[in-house]
């Protein structure tokens, strides 16, 4: 009887709801195990179970659950092969657990990450539980510090997320780069992995589990950052091995998806979306390289089978619609850019939020106006009456004129209602919301008591 068997019959009570496993592979062998376990460890909300998966290849293996004693660990004997045949092997062993995560070597899990992730599955009207998350990601050297902001690996991360803040739909976002970034990433549910099983023929599964999970909208993106991990460095150009795992990750995600494909017409939007954006890829991605393959699988289809296609595929939803951007392209636009729209969107957000700045700020400006005598003066004066009677203001304190007979001399009418006033007080100043310039726009308030002409505000002029 297998370990894994043992550990099913000990573990036969109902699961724990909100159970987490942690599942944390020891190979391929990298750097800083021992400090990402510590991570482990101070989770505010603590996982149920550690498994460290080894191949055969860990001496230490043994050794290692005493990293994190105040956690329950195990370390479970696996067949050497793919990590992503490991994955589906211990997506059985851990049957009685609700959610599975994963923990690579040089990678460290914020203290909350464990319990953030987890608040994705509380109950919502809008919006429908995920299978898989995943969080904001810090990259960082080898002493486990932040990278500067100039360095190439931080530059490439930042283009990366670019496109999620700019607004732009999930699909788009990852065809335009895989921004998850590593396995350490992922937090699921363990029968969403059941009912998704990895292929086992390749050599990662992190690009594989999140594309299958988006592209059917069962994925979510938390921004907060809960996750550092150590990137390797960037290539700048695509190595061949790199081109390779790339297409047989794209036609691994087409093959799992066919029976979807077929029935879903929201997975084929999202994957024709992704597909559009992989044109530009920052991630290797030779979307040209994919459609000549995808090309190569019709030709060898029967002629029959071809024509049943074709005619599902004009019976569809989407044949009955005119793609959204066929108007503005007829109207003189460009075609559409991804990065040109992720940029165009920012724009508009920016203007949007300083506009609503704004409005607050000329909100507290009319409350605070309220009442005031000055106020209401200048607008049933008029502005230029008000900036004319500033003008003689000045001109009486300059010459020793009484101001009521300069008043009565610029008025152009009701002279008596002016200088009633006038009586109330000392010239005092208008507040900041009668200050404006001939657009309408408040000046700024900042300008000293001896400049000419210029508004004070009434805390520099009480004695």
């Amino acid at each position: 009887m297998t370990e894994a068997e043992n550990y099913k019959e000990d573990a036969a009570q109902p699961p724990v709801e909100g159970s987490v496993a942690v599942v944390v592979p020891l190979f391929p062998r990298l750097p800083g195990l021992r400090e990402s376990l510590a991570s482990l460890g101070t989770q505010t909300r603590p996982p149920n179970l550690v498994v460290l998966l080894d191949d055969g290849t860990s001496p230490e293996a043994e050794t290692l659950p005493a990293e994190i004693p105040e956690l329950h660990v195990e370390v479970v004997q696996i067949e050497p092969g793919p990590l992503p045949a490991a994955v589906n092997a211990v997506m059985d062993y851990l049957e009685n657990f609700d959610f599975v995560t994963f923990l690579q070597a040089g990678d460290f899990y914020a203290p909350e990450r464990i319990a953030r992730c987890l608040d994705a599955w509380a109950p919502s009207e809008e919006t429908r539980p995920p299978g898989l998350v995943v969080t904001g990601l810090q990259a960082v050297d080898g002493r486990g510090q932040p990278l500067a902001p100039e360095d190439p690996r931080q530059l490439f991360f930042d283009r990366l997320w670019a496109p999620g803040a700019a607004g732009v739909s999930l699909a788009e976002w990852l065809g335009a780069g895989h921004f998850p970034g590593p396995a350490s990433n992922i937090f699921a549910r363990r029968d969403y992995f059941a009912a998704n099983p990895l292929p086992e023929n390749l050599p990662g599964f992190n690009q594989t589990a999140v594309l299958i999970a988006a592209l059917q909208g069962q994925m979510t993106v938390l921004p907060e950052t809960l996750l550092q991990h150590y990137p390797p460095t960037v290539e700048r150009e695509p190595t061949m091995r790199a081109m390779t795992e790339n297409l047989q990750v794209q036609l691994a995600v087409f093959l799992a998806l066919r029976e979807k494909l077929a029935i879903s017409p929201e997975t084929r939007r999202l994957t024709a979306a992704y597909h559009r954006a992989a044109w530009n890829s920052l991630s290797g991605v030779r979307e040209d390289l994919f459609q000549q393959l995808i090309l190569r699988l019709a030709s060898a289809a029967a002629p029959e089978d071809g024509a049943a296609v074709l005619g599902e595929i004009l019976r569809s939803h989407e044949a009955q619609t005119a793609p959204a951007h066929w108007a503005s392209l007829l109207g003189g636009a460009d075609p559409l850019d991804l990065a040109g729209y992720a940029d165009a969107l920012r724009r508009t957000r920016d203007k949007l939020d300083t506009a609503r700045d704004e409005n607050e700020r000329l909100g507290k400006i009319a409350k605070a106006a309220q009442g005031s005598g000055w106020v209401r003066l200048g607008a049933w004066l008029g502005e230029r009456s008000s900036r004319r009677m500033m003008e003689l203001d000045e001109e009486d304190e300059s010459d020793g004129q009484p101001p009521d007979r300069e008043i009565e001399r610029g008025g152009k009418s009701h002279p008596e209602q002016v200088r009633h006033e006038q009586q109330a007080g000392p010239t005092v100043n208008p507040p900041e919301s009668a200050q404006r310039h001939g657009n309408g726009q408040p000046e700024q308030n900042n300008f000293r008591k001896s400049e000419p002409g210029v508004l004070q505000p009434e805390e520099e002029r009480r004695p």
